[in-house]
């Protein structure tokens, strides 16, 4: 029998791994920044992708005396989310329990509480990983933008020119995100051109609320530093960040669903996040076990609302 068939739901881990979510700060928000997840009643589905047209159809909402009202068209075909099954798991070996002091309840609590945490932390970086991955494949880099390391190059002017081009397409400059890595905000504070945009002004580098001054219009900024080891287990690390040369504008509407023309999505089959952690015990009770799982399926859900600038 599987793993998952002799598991049963630990509820006190249950509850500490969901209050233990909430303290994974940047690394769940990117993540959720860039493809929000969306539940939905099932693991396969159908949901609204978006082109130009969708985004600006104006509609005569006039109704005559006994007349049927106008109905909402989509031009674009209608496509598919099929959520995956996705699970991750941490054992805990016996010798590992004795270690602790197998008599001592404090010790053993702390113990699989310390392998949640570990669990959960993993789980998370793994998801935004996935999701950056997902969102740079799908969106092409910008032709003849992103040269920031010319001096001549205006960084301020290529944000406002894909700020502009976004806003156009997706009919509004509400719902804005822009999104960089320590890298690339770096680059542009230090640029001689955003720092002559601020001569006469201050001393130091700009701030994120600063740059919002020099746009053309005001977006919600924000600066990501995640790091993840791409070696295989066994090799030398190589730590690498992500998003290290890009940067991602993105339009996204609050608590979206599958019928919004938001960038991308994340879609989840029931309510998403961490639900329970399930503990088991090997046959032979050499270790135990604790394990999460879910379902999801990262995808781009319109195709005009996503920019990126790759940095060089």
């Amino acid at each position: 029998m599987s793993r998952a068939g002799t598991a049963t739901l630990n509820y006190q881990l249950t509850a500490y791994a969901q209050g233990h979510m909430n303290d994974l700060g940047s690394v769940i928000e990117l993540a959720e920044r860039l493809a929000p997840t969306v539940q939905v009643p099932g693991t396969a589905g159908q949901y609204k992708q978006f082109n130009d047209q969708n985004s600006f159809q104006v509609y005569n909402t006039a109704r005559a005396m006994g007349g049927d009202p106008t109905r909402i068209e989509f031009s674009a075909a209608d496509a598919f989310y099929n959520t995956k099954p996705q699970a991750l798991e941490v054992t805990i070996d016996e010798e590992e329990r004795r270690q602790a002091g197998s008599d001592n309840s404090l010790a053993q609590q702390l113990l699989d509480q310390g392998k949640i945490r570990a669990l959960l932390n993993l789980t998370a970086l793994s998801h935004v990983k996935k999701t950056v991955d997902a969102v740079v494949a799908a969106v092409p880099a910008e032709d003849k933008l992103g040269g920031w390391s010319a001096p001549d190059i205006d960084p301020v002017a290529q944000l406002d020119q894909v700020i502009d081009t976004l806003a156009t397409a997706v009919g509004s400059i509400e719902g804005l995100r822009l999104t960089f890595s320590l890298s690339t905000w770096r680059t542009l504070r230090n640029h001689p051109l955003v720092i002559k945009r601020c001569q006469g002004v201050q001393v130091g580098g700009i701030t994120l609320e600063q740059l919002n001054g020099l746009l053309a219009v005001p977006v919600d900024a924000k600066v990501y530093s995640i790091s993840y080891n791409p070696a295989a287990l066994g090799q030398a690390v190589a730590k690498a960040r992500l998003m290290s040369d890009v940067v991602l504008l993105t339009y996204s509407l609050p608590n979206p669903t599958q019928y919004d023309p938001s960038a991308f999505k994340t879609f989840t089959a029931g309510p998403g996040g961490v639900q329970a952690v399930r503990s088991w015990v090997s046959p032979n009770g050499l270790y135990d076990g604790h394990f999460i799982d879910w379902s999801e399926d990262i995808k781009q859900t319109s195709t005009i609302a996503a920019k990126r600038l790759k940095i060089t």
